[in-house]
């Protein structure tokens, strides 16, 4: 698809990062409803107000978790997608496994149509110390090379962009009851802090032991064209939608995912005359790859 060719979605969170609890609510509702979303009576089933009602629903969307179907009876369902959302459901049904994060982080940030502001943010804004204003100057720009829409953007987008920031970053409210509490679970992930001064922030390289190394493999595989079996360590680095600019990795690090990978047989290198090859040497399946995270975790457990 070329960039002419490219929509972008803002502002489609109704203002909401997703917030502790939400994504397992939303998939235990449709459990029960797969046509929640679509009746009067979703905010008693959810316990939210309308705007969080339409919020979740964005988020389990742009998560990849549930997918829409359009039926005969011209209702709208959302039913897990056929084989992360059920393996989510299966194995890890209260999100409280990282790994499910980091997998959704993927999806939310490799999407550029669906999740405009996080994917430009991850893949094209290449500054680790920041303002808000710098972020939003930045992809108002880069959203314009897209669809050419001069300032009109700015406003929605400075929603956006505020929306990633507090998703990314811990509050510092205390909060007793959960259901108020505005701390996203993502914060967790460790991909953005805020500097001593209020209005600055950061670009964070993950703790190693937070980010597992088969989530690299799922997404470095899940990025090989066609049949390929094969990828230099550039392009893990600086491709949009690879593990460099998703995970916000350098070289070294990558390189130790690598490693790790290697010593257990998903992968070969050759680092030989400036290759810097990856090989892959088991040829799984995404839903394969989730399976032998969640069953190992279980079986560690």
């Amino acid at each position: 698809m070329s960039i002419n060719e490219l929509k972008y979605k803002i502002k489609g969170n109704e203002s909401f990062s997703i917030r502790e609890g939400w994504l397992a609510k939303g998939l235990f509702a449709l459990e029960e409803n797969k046509y929640v979303f679509s009746e009067k009576t979703a905010m008693d089933k959810l316990g939210v107000g309308s705007k969080m009602v339409k919020s979740i629903k964005y988020w389990l969307l742009a998560s990849h978790l549930v997918e829409e179907k359009r039926e005969k009876n011209a209702k709208h369902s959302l039913v897990p997608t056929q084989y992360f959302g059920e393996i989510v459901k299966k194995y890890d049904p209260y999100f409280e496994d990282i790994f499910t994060l980091w997998i959704i982080h993927y999806y939310i940030t490799a999407d550029i149509e669906f999740n405009t502001v996080w994917s430009l943010f991850f893949n094209r804004f290449n500054v680790t110390d920041f303002t808000k204003a710098a972020m939003v100057d930045k992809l108002v720009d880069e959203c314009n090379k897209i669809y050419d829409k001069g300032n009109s953007l700015y406003n929605s987008i400075d929603s956006d962009c505020g929306v990633l920031l507090k998703m990314y970053t811990s509050s510092e409210e205390t909060v007793v009851d959960p259901e108020e509490n505005l701390t996203s679970p993502f914060s967790e992930l460790g991909l953005v802090a805020k500097r001593t001064e209020r209005s600055s922030y950061m670009k964070v390289k993950p703790l190693y032991s937070k980010l597992d190394r088969l989530a690299i493999l799922y997404v470095m595989t899940t990025n090989l064209p066609g049949d390929k079996i094969s990828v230099d360590i550039d392009t893990l680095l600086i491709q949009e939608n690879n593990v460099g600019k998703v995970f916000n990795l350098d070289r070294n690090m990558i390189n130790e995912y690598l490693d790790r990978l290697r010593q257990e047989g998903f992968i070969e290198l050759n680092r030989t005359a400036g290759l810097d090859m990856v090989y892959i040497s088991k040829i799984l399946s995404p839903a394969e790859i989730l399976e032998i995270y969640y069953t190992q975790n279980e079986a560690e457990v």
